[in-house]
């Protein structure tokens, strides 16, 4: 639940203000003592009554469930992305020591100003690098008109090294997806922000009654266990005895 919401309160005190309240009348009503003295400072059944409202309007406002806030669109495009991340460092290695010993223009051409990146860097360069060894199959740059031959025998070499038409199809459809945008969220977020509205309105008001009466039963209760029965005080721990 976004920390805005509470305007009065912080989140942690208001959801422990039900467990509290609930114990602090069960001891008003449980020992008639308590309930005498909270009659002095003004706690009349109407009050008490407004107390019992108050904790069940909490009871029903329940913490709302927001929708997880991912889409399997987004886990397939960051899988894609964190695979051709592995991908492009260690086979951009090989792939130019290989063209560099047999065919040094094609690779030369391939890994101009090409290294390998991170996230959207990596499929970038991917991307790059497989658009630079279609152009050599297909012989479709102009600018390599001379050399079509030796670039279409650099591209049959790297299919017996791993890189066929296959893997680059694979290859191809992971920098697509990495690419692609992704299904947006459900529209749900003004629903869920309305049920938690209530409810913080809800555990203000049973806060704001808390206060109150808490304040008046210090005022007049001064007997420790009646503080500790109603939650106002907390038993002492005792020190145990060196030695």
């Amino acid at each position: 639940m976004p920390q805005e919401v509470y305007e009065k309160y912080s989140a942690q005190v208001l959801e422990e203000t039900v467990p509290r309240a609930a114990r602090f009348l069960n001891a008003i009503g449980a020992v008639p003592v308590i309930r005498t003295m909270m009659l002095q400072v003004g706690m009349t059944d109407e009050e008490v009554g407004e107390g019992g409202k108050l904790i069940t309007a909490c009871w029903s406002q329940l913490p709302s469930q927001r929708p997880e806030a991912d889409t399997d669109e987004a886990r397939s495009q960051r899988e894609a992305v964190a695979e051709l991340d592995q991908w492009d460092e260690p086979n951009f290695r090989r792939f130019s020591a290989t063209l560099r010993r047999h065919h040094p223009s094609a690779g030369a051409y391939v890994f101009y100003n090409l290294q390998p990146g991170t996230g959207g860097e990596a499929v970038a360069a991917v991307g790059t690098f497989l658009k630079r060894i279609d152009a050599l199959e297909k012989g479709s740059d102009p600018q390599r008109e001379a050399s079509k031959k030796d670039d279409k025998r650099a591209v049959e070499l790297l299919a017996k090294r791993g890189l066929d038409k296959k893997e680059r199809a694979r290859l191809a459809s992971l920098v697509e997806l990495a690419m692609k945008p992704t299904v947006a969220l459900p529209d749900s977020d003004a629903h869920v922000t309305e049920r938690e509205s209530a409810r913080v309105a809800a555990l203000t008001a049973l806060k704001d009654w808390y206060e109150e009466w808490a304040e008046a039963a210090r005022s007049i209760i001064k007997k420790r266990s009646y503080l500790i029965r109603m939650g106002l005080a907390s038993r002492k721990v005792r020190k145990k005895d060196g030695g």
